[in-house]
């Protein structure tokens, strides 16, 4: 009977040995790469902004947290970092838009407010006035259009926009995020797109978006049109095969006279 004990005690003992040393389960496979990436930190706004500002000294310069934005040689405005505020402010971008004063183009600064976790950016005028744009703006090669994606998850944001500069009137908005806009002429561009007819605003995330090479352009009436030329992958942007699936085709919304 002893024995008997001993052996039952022996065994609960391995049996409590082996639960103690059980491998911990796989950890769960990451999640699918999206679009939406976490913002670069101080120090790379810094180092991209070095860039812009070596290729374009005369639009502005850096003197310790101050930037300041210059037209024509003089001061236009300054920006102070503010831990309280825009912290930092950076230039992130440098884009050629038309001067009607002087019918040629000029350098204008793209400015990043960035705000905890909220991004703001303006376009700094040689008035010193600020146009705001949203996440990505490229300039037409005669600086005439601007092409500006809002992929913010905001009620009215996930659109693709085209607008006439400097009237900025909008040209056209389409029910899709895109980036990397690729201008050929004031009247054709490509990028990479996403759109799912579910989605308002248009949520790369959302499993029902479907992710694609667009030519958007105007054709002989006018009318802007984005078309699909083949199914990508959305982190990576290279083609993916997606057979029996339509390529979208959008046509883009005019706003009323009265709006903007």
């Amino acid at each position: 009977m002893l024995k008997q004990r001993s052996g039952i005690i022996g065994l609960g003992l391995i049996l409590l040995l082996a639960a103690c040393h059980r491998q911990p389960p796989p950890a769960p496979p990451a999640a699918p790469q999206t679009l939406r990436t976490d913002g670069p930190s101080t120090a790379q706004r810094r180092a991209e902004e070095a860039k812009w500002l070596s290729a374009f000294p005369e639009v502005a310069t850096r003197q310790g947290d101050t930037l300041i934005v210059h037209h024509d040689g003089q001061d236009v405005a300054r920006y102070t970092d503010d831990p309280k505020g825009c912290n930092p402010y950076s230039i992130s971008k440098v884009i050629a838009l038309y001067d009607v004063a002087t019918g040629k183009l000029q350098p204008i600064p793209e400015l990043t407010c960035q705000f905890g976790a909220q991004e703001d950016r303006y376009l700094v005028l040689p008035s010193s006035d600020k146009y705001t744009v949203v996440d990505d703006v490229s300039a037409s090669p005669d600086g005439k259009r601007l092409a500006m994606a809002d992929n913010s998850l905001a009620q009215e944001g996930g659109q693709f926009s085209l607008i006439d500069w400097p009237s900025v009137a909008r040209l056209a908005t389409f029910k899709a995020g895109c980036r990397n806009a690729q201008w050929r002429d004031a009247d054709h561009l490509t990028a990479l797109c996403w759109h799912n007819e579910g989605s308002v605003p248009q949520d790369a995330d959302d499993t029902r978006s479907v992710f694609f090479a667009a030519e958007i352009g105007r054709d002989d009436n006018g009318q802007w049109t984005m078309t699909a030329t083949g199914f990508v992958d959305g982190a990576s942007g290279k083609p993916v095969a997606a057979a029996g699936r339509a390529l979208p085709h959008l046509s883009g919304e005019t706003p009323p006279p009265d709006r903007p």
